[in-house]
């Protein structure tokens, strides 16, 4: 009967193993995402008639917050870590900073189905996690270049925003802002305060909301729809780091948002428990087994 007992909790296992690989199939299937270009504009330079939008060679998505301890010293050496070449966008994404925004922890849940601040993303498919990842930022810069391309006449006048494309996907306008830290005696450049998503055929928008906030600059994003396959550029242990919580219940935000990934890691505790007593059956099976060998051996 123990035997029996043993043989099904390990056919069980075998077939939770082997439904992953499926699901992973299924994901492959779907279509890969992808930050396709980035145009950035200063309030400085909107404000001259012959404005010209910035296309950086590296694009870094980075996500904080003001209770994060390991994002404070981030945030201190961030700016040692980069070079003219490269625009940092900074998120807020947690519901617990007063500067949270909506968007951003879309970005931080859905799209690229993060759990740890602070997190880097270079341009829209490296990662790095945590305070000791990141300190290759500079590393991962001078070793990659960027293809972004597939905007063109992109012109944000009149509270309104043109461009050309043939590209299918989404364009992202992002405002962005100054914004000085909750208890802390500075402030985040380039922080998202508000954006809007569009169709990128519709070539044309209206971004009257965006610009009546108090910022300090427009992002123009162009996004292929789909899955997001990131990619550590770190072989460092990801150290110095926090969760995100959800701010009414303490509950991992990113469990409710990004089911596919952190399922995989629940059931595979969950089976793990299951094994636990077929292991004790083992090992208690094996025992008698010993104690039975080394009667007939005695006698």
């Amino acid at each position: 009967m123990q035997r029996c007992a043993l043989v099904f909790v390990l056919m069980f296992v075998c077939s939770g193993l082997i439904l992953p690989g499926v699901q992973a199939q299924e994901e492959t299937m779907e279509s890969e995402g992808a930050t396709l270009d980035v145009l950035t504009f200063s309030d400085d330079c909107l404000e001259q008639s012959d404005c010209v939008p910035a296309r950086p060679q590296h694009f870094v998505e980075y996500f904080a917050a003001d209770w994060c301890e390991p994002c404070t010293v981030l945030d201190q050496d961030l700016e040692e870590l980069i070079d003219d070449e490269t625009f940092v966008m900074r998120h807020h994404p947690s519901p617990q900073d007063l500067t949270y925004n909506s968007i951003s922890n879309q970005r931080f849940n859905v799209l690229y189905r993060l759990l740890f601040l602070p997190t880097l993303i270079h341009n829209g498919e490296g990662l790095l996690t945590g305070t000791s990842q990141a300190q290759e930022l500079s590393e991962v810069l001078s070793n990659s270049t960027s293809s972004f391309s597939g905007l063109s006449d992109v012109e944000l006048s009149n509270e309104s925003v043109t461009w050309n494309t043939s590209v299918e996907g989404t364009l992202t306008v992002w405002r962005i802002g100054t914004v000085p830290h909750e208890t802390e005696n500075y402030s985040h450049p380039n922080m998202v305060i508000g954006a809007l998503h569009f169709n990128a055929s519709d070539h044309q928008a209206n971004i009257t909301e965006l610009m009546t906030m108090n910022g300090t600059g427009v992002v123009v994003m162009l996004e292929r729809d789909g899955v997001r396959n990131l990619t550590v550029r770190s072989t460092s242990p990801a150290l110095g780091l926090d969760l995100i919580e959800n701010e009414d219940d303490g509950i991992l935000s990113s469990f409710n948002e990004q089911p596919r990934g952190h399922l995989a890691i629940v059931i595979t505790i969950f089976l793990v428990a299951l094994m636990l007593p077929a292991f004790k059956m083992w090992n208690d099976t094996l025992g008698r087994e010993t104690m039975h060998e080394s009667s007939d051996e005695e006698s």
